[in-house]
This record gives C-alpha cells, sequence and structure tokens, in this order.
C-alpha cells in the first residue's frame, strides 16, 4: 500500500506545508491570497459563501453520512466498510493535528463565529474525503465524468475558498486540509480495491 501515489503525495504535501508553517507561523502566501480574495468581500456574495461552507459543516456531514450508509447498506454493503474508515480517518486527523499543532485562527475580517484552531482545515479534509469518495463511487456505477467531475470539483473548491474568504483559516490550513482528505480518501479507495489496509 505504501508504494502507491495516492499515499505518498498527500503525506509529502502536508509534511511540506507542516514545516513551512512550524517555521513561520504566518506563511507570506497566507497573507497575499486573503489580500487578493478580501477585496471581493460584498454582502451577496458572503451570503453565498456562508450557504457553500455549511456542505463541509459537521452538521451537514454527519446527516448526509447516515443517509448515505443507509443506501449503502440497502445497495452495496461491502462499501460499508472502506466508507466509515474514511469517516475515521478525516475525524483523528482534524482532532488530533489540530490539538497538537495549535495554530490560532487568523486576526482579520471573520465574518461568521467560530472556535478552536486553525490548522488544518476540518471543512477540507472533510470535503476532499467525503465529496471526493462519492464522486469515485458514481463515476465507477457510469455516472458521467462530465458532471460529476465538475461538480465535485466545485464544491471542493468553494468549500476551500470560503473558509479563507470567510476569515477564519489562512491559505495554508486548506492546503494542508486539502492533502489530508486526500490521504484518507487515497487509504478508503486503496481498501476498496483491495478490502485490506495491511
Amino acid at each position: 500500500m505504501w508504494e502507491k501515489k495516492e499515499i505518498w503525495i498527500p503525506i509529502i504535501c502536508f509534511a511540506l506545508i507542516t514545516t513551512l508553517l512550524l517555521l513561520n507561523q504566518t506563511l507570506p502566501i497566507d497573507t497575499w491570497i486573503y489580500n487578493k480574495i478580501s477585496i471581493l468581500i460584498t454582502n451577496p456574495l458572503t451570503n453565498i459563501l456562508k450557504i457553500i461552507t455549511m456542505l463541509g459543516e459537521p452538521k451537514t456531514i454527519i446527516i448526509l453520512s447516515i443517509l448515505w450508509t443507509i443506501y449503502l447498506f440497502k445497495t452495496n454493503k461491502k462499501e460499508i466498510k472502506p466508507f466509515i474508515i474514511l469517516l475515521i480517518i478525516s475525524i483523528t486527523f482534524i482532532i488530533l493535528l489540530k490539538t497538537i499543532i495549535g495554530r490560532e485562527r487568523p486576526d482579520i475580517l471573520r465574518l461568521i463565529p467560530i472556535d478552536g484552531y486553525s490548522f488544518p482545515s476540518g471543512h477540507s479534509i472533510i470535503s476532499v474525503a467525503f465529496y471526493g469518495y462519492l464522486t469515485t463511487y458514481f463515476i465507477e456505477q457510469s455516472y458521467p465524468k462530465i458532471i460529476i467531475l465538475p461538480l465535485c470539483f466545485i464544491i471542493i473548491i468553494g468549500i476551500g475558498f470560503s473558509r479563507i474568504y470567510l476569515g477564519v483559516h489562512y491559505f495554508s490550513d486548506v492546503l494542508a486540509g486539502y492533502s489530508l482528505g486526500a490521504l484518507a480518501l487515497g487509504i478508503a479507495n486503496l481498501l476498496r480495491r483491495k478490502d485490506t489496509i495491511l
């Protein structure tokens, strides 16, 4: 398993981002990107992005996960194991790494109330893991890629963009979250193909 690129590439990306973060709590690219995004702030766009960011909220993911598990139980039971492991890995990444690294959230215009640490972005982790998993599944079920892939891309990028725009995450938080989400998804997909992670 450990020779697979879907495992090593996300690990390397996350390690690089984390190393840079430990050397400098605020990366120049974080400030640069937020400055570019902040000039876009308007009430209509803020309202839209508040809705988009809800797609990565814990309550949303819990509800969708329950519904998806019920669906799998009725249609494809063998998919339940990797899906549950995907969720467990993602949640573990979020809780463990936020606690260990303890990066404070950006001290900038915050457009929504929020608590907790900043790094990595939990919304970004779960968006890649959860929606990426659904995308993989639907494509394997012969749903049209021309619809599924762009929709997944829009959701994932939209959630990450919303977290920066709303002032609750740095760009590096989002990028690290994407890396960890890809890692969780890679492990789940290996498990789906081989029915084992050993």
